[in-house]
């Protein structure tokens, strides 16, 4: 394997060999709601939303501030749920072999002013607009969580999504 691979509804999909992932992303949208932070991934050619797993000792909540922090320098001033993505189809692969399922919590909110650095994690930072995000480069596992956030931006769409 070459880089990390992400997977839903995948029949070839690897079979996970570490326990399942809990991890939580954040659609991050401009002060207009008219652009989306991406980053471009180091461990694939993908861009991807800011987030990451969270640890045994953290809620999911302070996981996501922290990976917030450690992904782009900046916090969060606002975070709101978009829901709980479970569906056990989901498996991300990475280099080193772990190979797991995921259950993802999605948040939409905005950074505290400022310019966001690139990680380690992260080849690079951009903003996209709603209808230039590159949807091919986007992880199979992220889509769904990005698409609710443009629901809730866009089309007022408050209910929170559970699968």
């Amino acid at each position: 394997m070459t880089g990390a691979t992400f997977h839903v509804g995948d029949p070839d999909a690897p079979e996970p060999n570490r326990p399942r992932r809990i991890g939580a992303c954040i659609v991050l949208l401009d002060d207009t709601g008219g652009s989306v932070l991406l980053e471009h991934r180091a461990d694939s050619d993908l861009w991807g939303l800011i987030g990451g797993g969270i640890d045994d000792r953290e809620s999911i909540i302070a996981g996501l501030h922290r990976e917030v922090v450690e992904e782009t320098g900046l916090g969060l001033t606002e975070c709101a749920l978009l829901g709980l993505w479970s569906d056990p189809t989901r498996i991300l692969a990475y280099p080193d072999g772990n190979v797991m399922r995921s259950v993802t919590a999605g948040f939409i909110g905005r950074l505290v002013p400022g310019v966001p650095i690139v990680s380690d994690e992260s080849r690079g930072l951009a903003w996209y607009g709603w209808e230039a995000i590159p949807w091919d480069q986007v992880p199979p596992t992220q889509r769904g969580i990005l698409r609710r956030g443009r629901e809730w931006e866009q089309l007022g769409v408050r209910t929170p999504y559970v699968d």
